[in-house]
């Protein structure tokens, strides 16, 4: 997988100054009355009411919209104060009194578009006959989520030139209708634990809000739980009864739940160079076994990861009589080969670049080659792996691979040359396991020295072994906003294996995330340890395994590497114990860009389980994001609080993805 950076500029905010400006207003009224509903029909109401179903978007724009009171304050005189609409560009948009939805609901549904922050890009058209016809869709949102009396009105300010205006929307929500009663009726056979499964799960609650939304996603999330447990075919019947003067509702559901089916044999088709079977144990489900919508979902993805097709469709074809599904998986092959190409720039590596050449379904058997450069001002790497899937069933692989690196850190300048062969398991939903063998021959050229054994030698030879375990349970892998994740790993050097030095190296992450109204608040702890063994004693330790801190995603108030121990030229030295953490707050800003306030803290430690204290160093900072589709592009300021001589207290980084 190729890691793409990018260089990420700073945009400066511009400000508008609006003099001699003028104001209009537009209210929206709805009158009360009392409407019923059924599936496939529309609320009846007045001529008047504003419509409760959101994608019922106005296809005439009218000169006035309906329920205003005063159509002398609804538009402006054109000849006397309004300038020329297609000259009039949107400066700024507000939104006042929203809270029952966001405003980012508000933004995503009206015509009206936002002006960037982007300073390059040029200002949306202002057109007010668009602004009066997102009154009625922002009434129809609310009207969707249960506020059926909710108003909108705006105001505008142009500036002296008349050629911007800034818009202030105001809303005014109103009380919320009230579920008075909800009759819901199974009809059929279904077992106990369906049925309590349904009305465990319906999100319409008495003497809660009542909304047309909470209606339709009732009625889905009865069929969804029907269609995973056997019963595609099922159908729900609703009705719905709304008194808009008393501020209540009632609600009614007919579950009729039809033939169960299981499922039958599956057929592929489409495929050329991959062999069937290869598709086939990607199935989730089994012939005889209780149909499924989300085992049919869940098989879909599966394919998909294989990364040899271009499509994936499966479609059941059911057998009322036998009352059995059978699978039709439809594939479409891509191009066995590929190349791509990243590029990108950091703070620490600078400019850097990878090519990846890719061979799928490397002699058969699903298979893959991979042969990677990686060039940057550090790090210079050449590697080939060869990844074997279900190795031991699904969801498992074993991997083979030889690796030429050239580092030239602050720590060290040297080659190495290593080779691996790994097996990573995953399991359940969110935990994996790996493990694998390594040899690694490394040379050091160059390297920051505590003791003069150590500027003597310049050649290592290891054999180690690498056990590892994970329990990712966040929600998106490149920004997270929710979620924990538990990483552990111990890695084990012997000297009976032929390797010039004895060691066991643990480390232990923890990290958490919980959003609230948008905001993010992240967390993260590391701890590890080198213990030598044998022969081997605390300072024996190549340089190359020791623990650093320090730079982007750790101790944003310190350079690269150089937390902790440093020699008398302030190259760090590393160490065998090591204690990180951070803490963060993610918080929107506009649009796409966000901000980051962060409070990170730890220290590296020379010797093994030492963990003074008094010596935690600590560097708050801020930071802005910019979102796109590989991850947020970053920029982070730390402060150092209690840096050691000779390490600048501000530092600054760019790179790509979250810290953490």
């Amino acid at each position: 997988m190729i890691k793409y950076t990018a260089t990420f500029l700073l945009f400066p905010l511009l400000f508008f100054l609006f003099i001699n400006f003028s104001i209009t207003s537009f209210s929206q009224e709805s009158e009360d009355v009392e409407q019923q509903f059924e599936d496939n029909t529309s609320l009846q109401q007045e001529e008047n009411d504003i419509p409760p179903a959101l994608d019922e978007i106005l296809d005439k724009k009218e000169s006035q919209p309906q329920g205003s009171s005063d159509s002398s304050a609804a538009t402006k005189d054109s000849e006397s104060t309004s300038p020329d609409e297609p000259n009039v560009r949107v400066s700024k948009v507000k939104i006042k009194g929203a809270k029952v939805v966001t405003k980012q609901q508000i933004e995503r549904i009206i015509g009206t578009d936002f002006p960037s922050i982007k300073f390059w890009v040029k200002k949306p058209p202002f057109d007010e006959e668009v602004l009066k016809d997102d009154m009625i869709r922002i009434q129809r949102l609310y009207a969707n989520n249960g506020y059926y009396d909710a108003k909108a009105t705006y105001e505008l300010k142009y500036n002296k030139d008349e050629t911007r205006v800034e818009i202030k929307i105001t809303i005014e929500e109103g009380e919320p209708i009230i579920l008075t009663d909800i009759d819901l009726k199974i009809e059929g056979d279904l077992s106990d634990e369906i049925k309590k499964q349904i009305t465990d799960a319906v999100p319409l609650k008495v003497d809660e809000t009542f909304s047309p939304n909470g209606y339709q996603q009732t009625k889905g999330i009865i069929s969804e739980i029907l269609y995973n447990r056997g019963y595609p075919k099922s159908d729900i019947e609703g009705e719905a009864l709304v008194n808009r003067r008393e501020k209540w509702a009632r609600a009614k559901f007919v579950v009729k739940p039809g033939l169960i089916y299981k499922f039958g044999v599956i057929k592929v088709e489409g495929n050329e160079k991959v062999a069937s079977y290869i598709i086939e144990r990607e199935a989730d489900f089994k012939e005889g076994k209780i149909f499924s919508l989300s085992k049919i979902n869940e098989t879909q993805a599966n394919i998909f990861q294989l990364g040899l097709f271009r499509s994936v469709v499966i479609d059941p074809v059911y057998n009322d009589e036998e009352q059995i599904a059978d699978i039709a998986i439809v594939v479409k092959e891509r191009k066995q080969g590929s190349v791509k190409i990243g590029g990108g720039f950091g703070t620490e590596d600078k400019l850097r670049g990878q090519v990846i050449w890719t061979q799928r379904n490397f002699f058969g058997g699903g298979r893959r080659l991979e042969v990677s450069g990686k060039f940057s001002f550090i790090t210079q790497r050449v590697e080939t792996s060869v990844i074997q899937p279900y190795i031991v069933g699904k969801d498992s692989k074993l991997s083979g691979t030889l690796n030429f690196q050239r580092d030239d850190v602050p720590s060290f300048k040297g080659r190495s040359f290593l080779t691996t062969a790994a097996l990573t398991k995953d399991f359940w939903k969110y935990y994996s396991v790996f493990s694998s063998l390594n040899l690694q021959f490394s040379k050091i050229e160059d390297s920051a020295t505590r003791t003069p054994e150590e500027r003597s030698r310049e050649n290592f030879f290891l054999t180690f072994i690498n056990l590892g375990f994970e329990r990712d349970a966040t929600d998106n892998i490149l920004n997270p906003t929710r979620g924990t994740v538990v990483s552990t790993g111990l890695e084990s050097s012997f000297s009976a294996l032929g390797s010039d030095v004895n060691y066991l190296k643990g480390t232990i992450e923890l990290r958490g995330y919980k959003e609230y109204r948008d905001v993010v608040f992240a967390k993260k702890f590391t701890i590890g340890v080198i213990q030598p063994f044998g022969s081997t004693q605390t300072l024996d330790i190549p340089i190359f395994k020791r623990f650093f801190a320090g730079g982007s995603t750790s101790m944003r108030g310190f350079p690269f590497q150089k937390l902790g121990p440093l020699d008398r030229n302030n190259d760090p030295l590393g160490g065998n114990s090591l204690l990180v953490g951070s803490f963060e707050v993610r918080y929107p800003i506009y649009g796409d860009f966000g901000g980051v306030a962060f409070l990170d803290y730890g220290n590296v430690y020379t010797d093994e389980w030492s963990f003074p204290l008094q010596d935690i160093k600590y560097a708050p900072g801020l930071g802005l994001r910019y979102d796109t589709i590989i991850g947020p592009v970053r920029f982070d300021v730390g402060y150092a609080l209690n840096p050691e001589p000779g390490i600048t207290r501000i530092q600054f980084f760019i790179s790509i993805g979250q810290a953490f």
